[in-house]
């Protein structure tokens, strides 16, 4: 009964979702953010038994759907934005969300990442504890180099 549960909780997040993996464009070196708006790349490395998109929201508006492993490239005004993250499933439940101060004209780039302590989730931009898997998720800010040697492997969703 027990296992029965886990798998329905797992199709509810989607991570049993039947896409796949991102197909798209790899990634190539950022542009310049025209028009006075940012750019943020919100990326995540594979993770053992998810294979449905990630949407991206900016002040609830679906902006883009990240794979795994995969980014997504996102225009946004500046100013303080909440961003939000719901697993592509047939019951859309936002599983994390956060305010930012995106400044105009500037680039970020936000990895998804988990954490064996609470200790080091204390890094991240927000972070949760998820119970199933056992240790802490979130998203980080990262540095430019830092970044773009993670994103240089990956893909967008198609």
């Amino acid at each position: 009964m027990r296992i029965l549960a886990i798998i329905i909780a797992f199709m509810i997040q989607g991570c049993a979702s039947t896409d796949t993996q991102s197909k798209g464009a790899a990634f190539q070196m950022h542009e310049q953010p025209s028009n006075g708006k940012s750019i943020a790349y919100f990326f995540q490395p594979d993770m053992a038994g998810v294979n449905a998109c990630l949407l991206v929201g900016v002040d609830d508006i679906h902006k883009g759907c990240i794979g795994y492993p995969g980014f997504v490239k996102v225009e946004i005004d500046p100013g303080t934005r909440k961003i939000s993250f719901t697993p592509n499933a047939l019951i859309k439940i936002a599983n994390l969300s956060y305010e930012y101060n995106f400044e105009p004209n500037k680039v970020y780039y936000f990895e998804y990442q988990h954490f064996t302590s609470k200790a080091a989730s204390e890094k991240a931009v927000e972070s949760h504890y998820n119970m199933i898997l056992g240790y802490h998720l979130g998203w980080v800010s990262l540095e430019e180099q830092e970044a773009l040697s993670k994103l240089k492997n990956l893909k967008a969703w198609k």
